[in-house]
Formats: structure tokens, C-alpha cells, sequence
């Protein structure tokens, strides 16, 4: 679509009003996430340790960071979903969620014994963990293009790869129900590698999809 062809088409009296932009986004989101969590339960099932898991340090500083992260995207998806708009600080703010999660894991991987850096970074799951987390933020990446191609972002790889850390972050969260590793470090590698793929796979689609 032309930028003259969407003046036009907003001007028209026959453009039904649609609900506001972050409606559109948080329901799909909404469901997206509720899908996610039915495929996590299918296909991982909850860590039978989750009471344990849930007073673990570890474990409250993992979801602080995801929440900063999904927070941070979900603020620049508002702001790129509309026509002209940039990102704003989102690529700041994520940014400094990554460096923040990196420098606590650099630091705990220098605090461990030599022979014991490889099991905290590596953990039990570091075969499945990125691409598990990837694969569960399909349908909340979907759900998100789903939204997003009723809207107008025009920029279409920019508005894409920050959906793909939002269903990335999201769906890092979703999969951490299952997941048994309590090292920083670990979430700092194999968690980012997850989200990673998402948000390229997010740009790719963007690029090709976003465009008017």
C-alpha cells in the first residue's frame, strides 16, 4: 500500500473504527501466550520441583530480567505499530537488560571453581533449551504479525525483530515452568541464544510480511 492510498483510505467515511492499537496487540498476545503455555504443558510439562524452583534466586532475578525484556519490546511494539513511529528507548532498555543478565553471569562464571565453569554455563538442558524456547514463541510471534499486519508499522524489519524479542522474552518465561537450571550464566547463553532466534526469525518474517 502507498502512502497516498492509506491518506486516502484514513480520510474515507467508510473505514469502520477499529480498537485502539495496544487492544489489538495485548489480545493477540493474550493469545498467543495462552497457546504457548497448553504447548508447553503437551509437549515439556511443568518441573515437578516448581514449589522449590520458585523461592530460588536464581530463578526471581531470570524473570525480573524477562519481565524488563518483554516490558521494553512491548513498549516499542505500541510505539512501531503506528505509522512513522520509531522505537523510542526500547533497543536501549533491551539492551541493558542483556548486558545486565551477561555481567551477572560473566560474574558468577568467575566465581566458580575452574572445574565447575563448564556444568554452569553448559548445565543439563543446554541441548534443548534455545530451541525450545524458540520454537514455543511461534504462536505468540504469529499471534503478533497476526496483529500487527491489521495495523501499520513502517518499519517493517525494526517492528518485526521487536516482536520476536517479545515472543522470545515471553516465551522464555513460559518455558522457565519447566525448566531445572539455576545458573545465571546458563540463562545468560542458552536463554539469549533462544531468544536470539526468535528475533531474527522476527526481522526475516517482518521484512517480507510488514510491508505495505
Amino acid at each position: 500500500m502507498k502512502t497516498n492510498d492509506l491518506i486516502a483510505l484514513l480520510a474515507s467515511d467508510t473505514l469502520q473504527p477499529q480498537p485502539p492499537v495496544r487492544q489489538q496487540l495485548l489480545q493477540k498476545l493474550v493469545l498467543g501466550a495462552a497457546v504457548c503455555g497448553v504447548l508447553l504443558l503437551a509437549l515439556f510439562g511443568l518441573n515437578p520441583r516448581m514449589d522449590e524452583m520458585a523461592t530460588h534466586p536464581a530463578f526471581a532475578t531470570k524473570m525480573l530480567w524477562l519481565a524488563a525484556l518483554m516490558g521494553f519490546s512491548l513498549y516499542g511494539l505500541f510505539r512501531l505499530a503506528r505509522p512513522g513511529m520509531g522505537a523510542g528507548h526500547t533497543l536501549w532498555g533491551m539492551g541493558l537488560a542483556l548486558m545486565a543478565m551477561f555481567s551477572l553471569g560473566l560474574v558468577q562464571l568467575l566465581q566458580t571453581d575452574a572445574g565447575t565453569r563448564t556444568a554452569h554455563w553448559m548445565g543439563g538442558s543446554w541441548q534443548v533449551c534455545s530451541v525450545s524456547i524458540a520454537a514455543l514463541a511461534l504462536p505468540i510471534l504469529g499471534a503478533m504479525f497476526w496483529a500487527l499486519r491489521q495495523l501499520a508499522p513502517t518499519r517493517p524489519v525494526l517492528t518485526g525483530a521487536v516482536a520476536g524479542m517479545l515472543a522470545g522474552s515471553l516465551s522464555a518465561s513460559i518455558y522457565s515452568l519447566h525448566c531445572p537450571e539455576t545458573s545465571l550464566t546458563f540463562f545468560a547463553v542458552w536463554y539469549v541464544g533462544g531468544m536470539a532466534l526468535a528475533t531474527g526469525l522476527g526481522a526475516l518474517l517482518g521484512g517480507r510480511w510488514l510491508r505495505w
